[in-house]
Order: C-alpha cells, then sequence, then structure tokens
C-alpha cells in the first residue's frame, strides 16, 4: 500500500503539534493528542494513558510521542529512514552486530559498517531526465 490509513493519522498529528500545539486543532475537529488517544485506543485497548496526559501540556513532548508511535506503528514498512531524514535526525550511527547465545545473552559485536551520512545528503539528486527537461532546474548542492 502507498498510504496507511494509521499514517494519515499520524501525519496529522505531527502537523497538529508543530501548528496548534498538543491540545489545539485549528477549527478541525481533532487535535494531536485526540488522535494519538484514538491510536492508542484501537493498538492497545486502552482509555487512559499517563503518559499522553503528561505530553499534552508540552509541544516538545508530544513530538517525541508522536516520532516515538510513528516508530512503534510503522515499523518494518520502510518508513523510519525516511522520517529520520525529513526531522534532519542524526544518520552517522555504526551499524553493529550482535552475539545471541542460546542462553539469550546479547553481546554487541564489532562495527559491522561505518556510514557517513553529509548535510546535503537530506535532499536526495534530481534524475538527470528531470533536470534535461527543464533548463532553470538546478540539481541539488552536492550531487
Amino acid at each position: 500500500p502507498r498510504f496507511r490509513y494509521t499514517e494519515i493519522f499520524l501525519n496529522y498529528a505531527e502537523a497538529a503539534n508543530e501548528v496548534w500545539g498538543p491540545r489545539g486543532n485549528g477549527g478541525h475537529s481533532y487535535s494531536a493528542y485526540d488522535v494519538i488517544k484514538a491510536i492508542r485506543h484501537r493498538a492497545l485497548g486502552i482509555d487512559s494513558d499517563p503518559y499522553l496526559e503528561e505530553c499534552a501540556a508540552n509541544p516538545d513532548k508530544m513530538r517525541e510521542l508522536i516520532r516515538n508511535e510513528r516508530r512503534l506503528e510503522l515499523c518494518f514498512e520502510s518508513f523510519r529512514f525516511w522520517d529520520l531524514r525529513r526531522w534532519k535526525a542524526n544518520l552517522n550511527e555504526a551499524a553493529r552486530g550482535m552475539n545471541i547465545t542460546n542462553n539469550n545473552v546479547y553481546n554487541e559485536i564489532a562495527t559491522v559498517e561505518s556510514r557517513l551520512f553529509e548535510s546535503y545528503m537530506y535532499y536526495g539528486p534530481i534524475p538527470m531526465t528531470e533536470l534535461l527537461k527543464f533548463s532553470n532546474l538546478k540539481q541539488n548542492q552536492g550531487w
């Protein structure tokens, strides 16, 4: 699927929190708080969440809650990398391996892959075919 129903709600919650704050709705039917509460009710069957209530007073805390909710709700669906790019999060964390024994003992092993993500990479390259169609279009810096 291109869009999941839950993704649309999470997109709305993220935007509503940035524009109107956690409980503001800008004249619409739902606030960021209302959307996250509904998602959690559907997924967990709970009506009361003390952490959600705590975050409802602070846009920064609500932003972190929404980002974590996206991480949980959309895991394994190829959203995480694009979310991290959109939020301009640090993408230079090295990939590390884990050794798991039969006794469920987890040991981190050496770095598997070092990653270098430069600031210009937040914006991808424009395809050459598009640049050739319109002469005033310029390639993103660094590409």
